[in-house]
């Protein structure tokens, strides 16, 4: 099956919150300037290491937004970006999948946040510094692989037996060799981390010690050993961070102790920023004084969303097939979505609707993602959705249809004039007013009727740009006119008439309602149902209640 802009794939993410393989595209220049702003402290920090990691070696960010701001999908990306993987090692943990929380569950979630790339790669290290003072024969060091007197003088070789170890996850046939050679160099904390790396219990081992203090001095010799051995920086990352009690005496550890060659990244929402600052005042400050402070605001407004669905096209458009023209399209049908529907005003929404759109164009061989699959895309997954503020509680994807014609002013005017008049004819058949008669002689107006008590109303529609020159027009051609009431219906009333913020004010003998986009798609919605003769149930009293609000009874 082919997607539409000839995509091998439906480029656009199914899950509900980010999956790895789906964080490796990254658009909306919000998210960039985060991106860019972790990897130039990386890189900051990098340049200030000239040798053993200290504790002025640290670094706190602070990435601070909303829920579905994108948070998550950018700590993701970062911890997948293969410019970082030469510089960093790299754990990733969620807070909110931690319950209860304590300091062990907290710390275990974080050494879990390890992939097991990384300690393949660790432990291998380690192994092959072990395995060269073994080849500089230096004391112990061959006893740690097994390797006596006996072996050199029958020929066996030393690689041989450190294959063996590195093949066999834990298996080291002499342990207290192990501590007589790292006793040279290193430190009681940091010969048990590498032992626990070494031996299979990196994930369990580091978590044993019964103190927060000992559990920061674990994770500082980790750090120390990352920057020793892998020659890498230690980037934590901690999301959904909150003011929860041991979460906050854990992350207050961390800053406190300056992990040495570390950077901690912490995740939260402005709720919860808040919630620290009036309750641990002591770690708000130390939030306050992060070296980065990276603020999403601004991740849901129209241009970064645009930019973020593009960009998965982007991405998967191997062939360079998505044309500027279909780019502009496909803009213009997602801003319609964006402007009227604060629902799918986040990255979250409006890439699920793109997903199931896109499938729904692929199914029927669509080149494009059309308004058919947008519209078939909401009646499936928003199936109760109405405009909001709508009288005539108008269906999404009736709107979206009603919507393409609104940018031709002329069109609208005319149909708006129709619908006006259907309106009135209908309000005559529920008997609130007379039956509408010819305007055809009477300049100006469109709908002429007796009201319920017998006066003769003229309406007339204007919503061209020229308004000042119209209402002119009108106003002097009413004078002369044998109507007891003018409306004038018009997308903006003008300043000399009254407040534009008003719905309707009176001035002389004319009423001039303002009409705002949601009764236009009011108007519009009924005139077509109207038309087809499905104005039933609901509707029928709808349509008064719509009638009334602009005056027309």
């Amino acid at each position: 099956m082919m997607y539409p802009y000839k995509l091998i794939q439906n480029p656009y993410p199914s899950n509900p919150t980010p999956a790895v393989e789906d964080t490796q595209i990254l658009g909306g220049s919000k998210h960039k300037e985060g991106k860019s702003a972790v990897l130039s402290c990386i890189d900051d920090l990098f340049s200030k290491i000239t040798g053993n990691a200290t504790e002025k070696d640290f670094r706190l960010i602070t990435v601070i937004q909303d829920v579905g701001s994108g948070k998550t999908h950018l700590a993701f990306h970062i911890r997948g970006l293969q410019q970082l993987l030469g510089s960093a090692a790299i754990s990733y943990s969620d807070l909110a999948q931690i319950s209860p929380r304590s300091m062990h569950s907290i710390c275990g979630a974080l050494i879990r946040g390890f992939n097991d790339e990384y300690l393949n790669d660790f432990r291998k290290k380690i192994i092959y510094y072990l395995k060269d003072k073994a080849d500089r024969n230096i004391k112990n060091a061959r006893k740690i692989f097994g390797y006596g007197f006996l072996d050199s003088i029958t020929g066996k070789n030393l690689e041989d037996k450190v294959e063996k170890c590195l093949k066999n996850n834990g298996y080291l046939p002499d342990p207290d060799a192990l501590d007589k050679v790292l006793r040279e160099e290193f430190s009681a904390t940091e010969i048990s981390v590498l032992k626990f790396v070494i031996e299979g219990r990196f994930r369990t081992g580091i978590n044993q010690a019964q103190t927060l203090e000992e559990i920061i001095e674990n994770m500082a010799a980790l750090a120390k050993m990352n920057l020793k051995f892998l020659k890498k920086l230690t980037l934590i990352e901690i999301d959904e961070f909150d003011a929860d009690k041991e979460s906050m005496a854990f992350v207050k550890a961390i800053i406190n102790a300056h992990l040495p060659s570390t950077a901690l990244l912490l995740i939260l929402t402005p709720s919860s920023y808040e919630q620290i600052r009036s309750t641990n005042s002591s770690v708000f400050d130390r939030l306050e004084k992060a070296n980065y402070k990276i603020d999403l605001a601004g991740s849901n407004t129209f241009e970064e969303i645009l930019d973020i669905i593009l960009e998965y096209i982007r991405y998967y458009d191997k062939g360079k097939n998505f044309t500027s023209q279909e780019e502009k399209d496909l803009a213009a049908k997602i801003k319609v979505m964006y402007d009227e529907f604060p629902d799918f005003r986040n990255v979250r929404s409006m890439i699920n609707i793109l997903y199931h759109a896109t499938e729904d164009a692929a199914a029927r061989d669509a080149s494009a993602i059309d308004e058919h699959a947008l519209e078939e895309t909401i009646k499936k997954i928003y199936p109760g959705l109405r405009i909001r503020g709508s009288i005539m509680s108008v269906p999404v994807s009736d709107f979206i249809k009603i919507q393409k014609n609104c940018n031709d002013t002329q069109t609208m005017e005319a149909d708006v004039r129709a619908a006006i008049r259907k309106l009135v004819s209908h309000a005559h058949n529920m008997g609130t007013v007379a039956a509408l008669e010819d305007p055809q002689n009477t300049s100006g107006i469109d709908v002429i009727y007796d009201d319920a008590y017998g006066a003769k109303v003229g309406v007339t529609v204007i919503l061209d740009k020229d308004r000042t020159k119209n209402f002119e027009r009108i106003s002097n051609s009413v004078r002369s006119t044998l109507v007891d009431k003018v409306i004038i219906l018009t997308d903006s009333i003008p300043l000399e008439t009254g407040s534009a913020t008003k719905a309707a004010v009176v001035k002389g003998g004319e009423t001039v309602v303002n009409i705002d986009r949601s009764k236009m798609i009011d108007l519009l919605y009924f005139g077509s149902k109207y038309k087809n003769d499905e104005i039933k149930g609901d509707d029928l009293d709808r349509a008064i209640t719509l009638a009334k609000s602009i005056k027309l009874c």
